[in-house]
């Protein structure tokens, strides 16, 4: 397994790998190129997939520079309750890993990658959208002890995504917890 940056090239699979991972059209192919151009700044990229040998992907962070973004997947978001403004803030999309790697360190390793690009880029803080229903409350656990903190909470943040969540169906009723680290 390598961890590498995210290629255009790379869009089909990882659209086959997130229906598979968080729920069916969580992201349209359209959608995924929109992510993919949102993820430069200039000629620095800031997501990143986890792949094998030959190039089956397995994990993936999406990340978006400070600059390429104004909000989330859902439409909440509390810039006003942040110590930096918005223009110098990077967002964590999203970090899916394939239930076959879990545990073994690779989802870390993908946000440092994307981490390291964001302080190239001076970025001052991350912002993300954590689900709080997941499985063992996995998500804020995992960026709990990454350093985020929490910031607000956000009843029903994916209500108008167009997607069949793996949770509860169409539509979701997930709760976001909108978390933000600063570098």
């Amino acid at each position: 397994m390598h961890i590498r940056p995210l290629e255009l090239r790379d869009l089909p699979a990882v659209k086959a790998f997130t229906d598979a991972s968080i729920g069916l059209n969580y992201f349209t192919l359209k959608e995924l190129e929109e992510c993919y151009q949102k993820s430069f700044s200039g000629d620095v990229m800031c997501s990143f997939v986890l792949a094998n040998s030959q190039d089956e992907i397995f994990g993936l962070r999406l990340a978006y520079p400070p600059g390429s973004w104004s909000k989330g997947k859902g439409k909440k978001l509390r810039s006003d309750l942040w110590k930096v403004p918005l223009e110098k803030v990077g967002y964590f999309q999203s970090l899916f890993l394939s239930e076959a790697v879990q545990g073994e360190g690779w989802g870390p390793k993908l946000s440092d990658s994307s981490i390291q690009q964001f302080k190239q880029l001076g970025t001052k803080a991350i912002v993300t959208h954590a689900w709080k229903e997941s499985p063992n409350n996995s998500s804020i656990r995992y960026l709990t002890k990454f350093g985020f903190e929490s910031v607000a909470t956000h009843p029903e943040y994916w209500i108008d995504v167009d997607y069949e969540c793996v949770r509860d169906g169409k539509p979701c009723r997930c709760t976001a917890e909108e978390m933000i680290k600063y570098l």
